[in-house]
């Protein structure tokens, strides 16, 4: 991470390149090589991408947490979040712009209460990835930091800023954007052209005050 401008064309050879909207492998990488954790925790772990980039950089320690089976169905809503880590990666939904849970979605039989993606109140949404950020700031050790990636959406012709509109707990050490590649919705034809295409996502990373 040389600077504020983050591009990674390919998603490397890391967790299930089918599991719709996961990010690209380099970045956890990046982000694991330039802080050098001593306890990594990932939430939303999803496709496993994290866990792979972890175990090839000799992480045998790290925590990998989702509601799917594949991560143990780990609720970060009620669950007990480990404490300790150093650095924590989140990469949550985009509100409901891809549904995980249930038939013909990422996985499962049906839809899971807790998840995320299936919020369609947009303030219901960001209520609770406001209480899943807290409990992750919580957990995190004096000194250490939470990098989350979010992305903006555009619904019905309405432009939502995720990151405008959640808590920030912590400070912001560090905002970087970072490109995106690959998109459905760039091979999307539209009606009217008359709005810019959403072609990016913001890392934020938190910092937790040491204790004084």
């Amino acid at each position: 991470m040389n600077n504020s401008i983050l591009s990674y064309p390919v998603r490397g050879p890391y967790g299930n390149s089918k599991y719709r909207g996961n990010c690209s492998g380099y970045l956890i990488r990046d982000i694991l090589d330039f802080y050098q954790p001593i306890n990594f925790l990932e939430c939303f772990a999803g496709s496993g991408t994290g866990f792979d980039v972890a175990r090839e950089l000799g992480y045998t320690n790290s925590i990998h947490l989702d509601l799917n089976d594949h991560f143990g169905n780990f609720n970060l809503l009620k669950d007990e979040l480990p404490k300790g880590a150093d650095l924590v990666f989140s990469h949550p939904p985009y509100w409901d712009i891809i549904q995980y849970s249930g038939k013909n979605h990422v996985w499962g039989d049906k839809p899971h209460k807790d998840d995320l993606s299936h919020i369609h109140d947009y303030n219901e949404f960001i209520q609770k990835l406001n209480v899943i950020n807290k409990r992750i700031f919580e957990s995190i050790i004096p000194g250490g930091r939470h990098a989350i990636l979010l992305g903006d959406v555009r619904k019905k012709g309405k432009y939502y800023s995720i990151i405008k509109d959640i808590t920030w707990y912590g400070e912001l050490e560090a905002h970087l954007i970072k490109v995106q590649h690959n998109t459905r919705s760039k091979n999307k034809k539209y009606n009217s052209y008359n709005f810019i295409p959403i072609a990016h996502e913001h890392l934020l990373i938190f910092k937790k005050p040491q204790i004084r």
